[in-house]
């Protein structure tokens, strides 16, 4: 039996039925595989007449109105959150635990303009790799500066440049220009008079920088520029502090799914399937709900020393993600713990991500079928590689491309 009659016969047997080849005698396997293939590439990827202009597929009409009851999403389902707030607590209760940035001595408003700027670009890229941004700062100040970077887009290319951020620089660019517009023309051309402007009140704040996408502030960024301000000590929040939620990203997603505080029907799809990023939307909304609920559930715990806010737990989160549960490398049992040198050459804030055993201190939460558990990616629908230019017809062909 071929791999394709392999595949016929497993997808047959999920349909409740059973495929033989004796059921399509006189023709070859190869055949039977174009016919099928040729369906399957029908359905999923061309833009067929009577398909909508918005979606590039008969699937892609379907996978918008149904992807959440098909992955069917369930938060805690067994009371893995508050089992994950037992660990936070013994952790928390020990140790003080934020953001770690060297901001060099700058005063508050040059923190907050050079967080403001490096904040709108996306996950993909990591300040903490790319070098000190506080230390560019000292070195090329004008390029956090609005009223310059608005006269001098230059500037604007200087500092995308510095961090990394080549690809997608046909969004990055206005993105910087327009976030620089909306301080001068809102905010007196300083980041660090945003929360006076709101009154310390958390929701205006977000609100006001993801109202408009051309300001490169998703929800999400806009909470995480926010936590840094108050775990860095430049603002003081007077309301709606606690809405503030754990960020979502590949390592905090891929912690969420591997302790069990967020679970689906079924592993993720790969973004290929994906199209216009259904799974993904829904991925990063249930990973913050999860954790939210596993800070409420923390809440319940006797004498808890609980963060006035779910995103003060991020940092924490985000380095496990990145230190000890990996895509590839998890330091969790059977496999080996974490090599001594390696522990002793961390800041003792990401060492506190390991127990006295030396392995992941969600470890013990994770079974093993979660343990590979990944989180989805996230395929752009404009650019250069995106769903738009993507789109094929009935003529076959086409398709993303590099």
């Amino acid at each position: 039996m071929s791999e394709f009659t392999e595949f016929l016969t497993r997808l047959t047997r999920i349909c409740g039925l059973e495929w033989k080849q004796a059921d399509v005698e006189g023709r070859s396997e190869y055949e039977v595989a174009a016919g099928i293939l040729h369906e399957v590439n029908s359905f999923f990827y061309q833009q067929k007449v009577d398909v909508t202009g918005e979606h590039i597929s008969e699937f892609h009409e379907y996978w918008e109105k149904n992807h959440e009851k098909i992955l069917s999403p369930r938060i805690d389902p067994t009371g893995e959150c508050l089992a994950v707030a037992r660990i936070l607590e013994r952790i928390y209760s020990k140790n003080t635990i934020k953001v770690q940035l060297d901001t060099l001595d700058l005063d508050k408003e040059e923190v907050a303009n050079v967080r403001f700027f490096t904040a709108i670009q996306d996950f993909n890229i990591d300040i903490h790799s790319k070098g000190n941004p506080f230390e560019f700062f000292k070195r090329h100040p004008d390029c956090f500066n609005p009223d310059k970077v608005v006269d001098n887009e230059l500037l604007v290319d200087e500092l995308l440049n510095y961090i990394g951020a080549e690809s997608q620089r046909d969004k990055r660019k206005p993105w910087m220009l327009h976030a620089a517009r909306l301080l001068r023309d809102r905010y007196g051309s300083s980041a660090f008079n945003i929360n006076s402007v709101h009154e310390g009140d958390v929701e205006a704040i977000v609100s006001a920088l993801s109202a408009d996408d051309r300001y490169g502030f998703s929800t999400k960024k806009a909470h995480m520029f926010l936590r840094d301000m108050a775990d860095l000590g430049v603002w003081k929040y007077s309301k709606n502090a606690d809405k503030l939620d754990v960020m979502s990203d590949k390592n905090t997603m891929r912690v969420a799914l591997r302790t069990g505080i967020l679970q689906f029907r079924i592993p993720l799809l790969a973004s290929y399937l994906d199209v216009y990023c259904y799974q993904y939307q829904l991925a990063d909304r249930m990973c913050r709900q999860a954790w939210r609920r596993v800070w409420e559930q923390w809440g319940t715990i006797r004498g808890h020393h609980r963060p006035p806010t779910p995103a003060s737990m991020d940092y924490l989160i985000y380095r496990l993600g990145k230190t000890t549960c990996r895509g590839s490398t998890r330091i969790c049992a059977p496999n080996y713990p974490v090599d001594i040198k390696k522990l002793e050459s961390l800041i003792p804030q990401d060492r506190l991500v390991f127990g006295e055993d030396r392995y992941c201190v969600f470890n013990p939460l994770c079974d093993m079928k979660r343990k590979i558990l990944n989180p989805p990616n996230s395929i752009s629908i404009m650019g250069r590689t995106g769903w738009e230019r993507g789109r094929t017809n009935e003529g076959g062909g086409g398709g993303i491309s590099s």
